[in-house]
């Protein structure tokens, strides 16, 4: 991504920063409707609180809500939003009940509203290391395809990303750099004992044939009291240490799996929602990246190439770098 659609990127979501300081907790200004058990509110109402336009298609079921430095699309009975062309998954269905549709107010409160006020650092704080955690290592192979294994690939993309992080100017912890087992305990309080200001997991996806399932996918934590992309209609779970940074981990996921999607052509497979032992326990802004399926062609050559590997990791640090900027705007350089 050039320097110049990414600073005109941030400059749209400063912009959506501003016009959102209205956006106070939204319930007792629209009212809520129970439906299926859960507190929802009119996708309409909440637009008009954020001054976005509307299109309303009753024949598709889809309503479209923008200005000019955001467009969002929902459609009933589906559970997602289209972000300026990028898929976050929610936790509830989009209902609709007569002409209007309806979204749950816990998705409102941990992915609109996160997107529409971006979350903003303590004056004074700011992000100088960030954590790595390339998957698996020594007894744990991960995926493995042929004689090519997910624990060597993650390292590999790791360093890269490291290399790239520090070019930069920031500085890098690894929870492993060579091929050793760490456990998913550790590995964040690793992160926490050397001061780490986020935290960033890095997978690859299998399974399905050469030809079948393919794309990024990027989790962060699932807030409690909400679903899990891949385990819908479980809502329950206490909050976890991660569930802190709730607001910060939506955004941190969001920016690096736009930035990744802006630079390569991987199947949106969507922002998702996970309580990974390693987002749960992150005392910090954490995101979990799977970075395609080494069992897809397409993906595979993205991965297990040198080339392939460079251009990812300028992608994971563009997004690192606009998550930054967001979350530190107003403060000194």
């Amino acid at each position: 991504m050039s320097w110049l659609k990414l600073c005109t990127r941030w400059i749209g979501f400063l912009a959506v920063a501003v016009f959102a300081a209205q956006g106070a907790p939204v319930a007792p200004r629209l009212g809520t409707v129970t439906l299926g058990g859960q507190p929802y509110i009119s996708l309409l109402g909440w637009g008009s609180i954020y001054n976005l336009g509307n299109r309303w298609d009753p024949k598709s079921s889809q309503l479209q809500l923008s200005n000019r430095w955001i467009h969002l699309e929902f459609k009933a009975d589906t559970r997602r939003v289209d972000v300026d062309d990028v898929t976050i998954n929610l936790s509830f269905p989009i209902l609709r009940v007569g002409d209007r549709l309806y979204l749950a107010l816990r998705d409102e409160e941990t992915v609109l509203r996160p997107l529409l006020k971006p979350p903003r650092f303590p004056s004074g704080r700011k992000i100088t290391t960030v954590a790595l955690s390339p998957g698996h290592g020594g007894k744990d192979p991960g995926h493995i395809e042929g004689s090519r294994t997910e624990k060597y690939y993650t390292l590999q993309l790791a360093q890269e990303v490291q290399r790239q992080l520090q070019k930069s100017g920031l500085k890098v912890i690894m929870s492993r750099s060579t091929d050793d087992f760490v456990s998913l305990e550790d590995r964040p309080a690793i992160a926490r004992k050397r001061g780490a200001d986020l935290y960033l997991c890095i997978h690859f996806n299998s399974g399905g044939g050469a030809e079948a399932a393919q794309g990024l996918e990027t989790y962060c934590l699932t807030p409690s009291g909400a679903s899990s992309t891949n385990d819908r209609g479980n809502s329950g779970g206490t909050a976890r240490t991660g569930n802190r940074w709730d607001h910060e981990n939506l955004q941190l996921a969001y920016q690096l799996h736009r930035a990744i999607l802006s630079e390569i052509d991987f199947a949106d497979r969507g922002v998702r929602h996970s309580r990974f032992k390693e987002l749960a326990l992150a005392e910090m802004p954490a995101a979990y990246i799977e970075g395609g399926f080494m069992s897809n062609r397409d993906d595979a050559r993205r991965i297990f190439s040198e080339a392939g590997r460079i251009k990812f990791a300028g992608a994971i640090v563009d997004g690192v770098m606009a998550f930054k900027r967001l979350v530190e705007r107003g403060q000194p350089e």
